[in-house]
């Protein structure tokens, strides 16, 4: 593929962040990517509030407080600010929305998220005269927050839903390099892009790696391999592999760094392990909106399913091998 076909990826010099440096952006969720994004952001140069239900019940108020922000209610924090940053769980981002924030936007805020679930399947409906925008780094709060710190930053994209102002994709790249994503790549896409592609990546990429090393796990205890072995087999060996797949590439890591016994490993039993019309399955079934619907469902009912699994994985040997080995040989 020609460099010149490749999608325009916007860095520190391709962005103005003084869209946002006379501007309030007030976070709204003070959990991992709240406290990480905040934090980034300030140090950015922007000023930075935080919106937090009550002081009385709401520990992340007292983190807030405690990490210098001024922290307000939800609805005053929403009145005060330019851009509002949603950074809540997807479930629990509706009820919130439309208790606290949706009656006291005004004409001209931008409302920011950092997935585009709510908005894309209409359990969010932002009014008409506000920006609609997304920003959100590829990877959880902490490794964020460290990889900012260490004068890095971590990949991320951005997408607008409504572009009032005219400004909207400008204010979401402010956003992500305010965060530090600029720093080493930031691409643009669609709403419905981001989030059926996250939607797609965590299914098949997170679920079906957790289980492929579940299932590679039980097989060899069961054919009486020592738990230790089998764990770190299944579980730690990928660190290194991940690690130096990214450095350089799949094929450069093949051919360079792995055996030779490794690499045919991966090219003639590999394709095995994979069933290909089931992962398209799960694409469509993604791109219809069947998995947002059934997440939405059980949420609804309080996710019994969700429970009842994490009870049963988290007494599986699996797990209580891990907790062992870690201990044993660190982590």
């Amino acid at each position: 593929m020609n460099a010149t076909n490749f999608e325009k990826i916007y860095r520190d010099e391709d962005v103005n962040l003084e869209l946002l440096t006379d501007k309030v952006v007030a976070v709204i969720g003070y959990g991992s990517q709240g406290r990480a994004q905040s934090m980034n952001m300030r140090e950015s140069g922007i000023k930075v509030i935080v919106g937090a239900g009550d002081r009385h019940r709401h520990s992340s108020w007292d983190k807030a407080e405690a990490d210098g922000f001024e922290v307000y209610s939800i609805e005053e924090a929403v009145q005060k600010a330019d851009v509002v940053h949603i950074l809540l769980q997807d479930p629990a981002q509706p009820s919130v929305y439309y208790e606290s924030i949706h009656a006291h936007l005004r004409p001209g805020q931008t409302l920011s998220f950092a997935h585009g679930f709510a908005v894309l399947y209409g359990t969010i409906k932002p009014p008409k005269d506000v920006d609609v925008v997304l920003f959100v780094p590829n990877g959880p709060g902490p490794v964020t927050r460290q990889k900012y710190k260490d004068g890095s930053g971590i990949w991320g994209c951005v997408a607008v839903d409504q572009n009032i102002s005219g400004q909207a994709q400008e204010t979401a790249l402010a956003i992500a390099k305010a965060v530090g994503s600029t720093r080493v790549g930031v691409v643009v896409m669609t709403f419905q892009n981001e989030t059926e592609g996250d939607n797609y990546e965590e299914q098949v990429l997170y679920g079906g790696t957790i289980h492929l090393m579940r299932t590679m796990y039980n097989i060899m205890v069961k054919n009486g391999y020592p738990r230790s072995f089998a764990y770190a087999k299944a579980i730690r060996s990928i660190r290194s592999i991940i690690d130096d797949i990214d450095e350089v590439g799949i094929e450069p890591y093949l051919t360079s760094r792995a055996s030779r016994t490794c690499e045919f490993a991966v090219r003639h039993s590999g394709p095995r392990v994979i069933n290909e019309e089931e992962m398209e399955k799960i694409f469509e079934e993604t791109e219809n909106g069947i998995f947002a619907r059934n997440w939405l469902q059980e949420f609804s009912l309080g996710m019994p399913t969700l429970h009842r699994m994490r009870r049963t994985c988290a007494e599986s040997d699996m797990e209580q091998t891990g907790e062992i080995w870690r201990e044993k040989f660190g982590k």
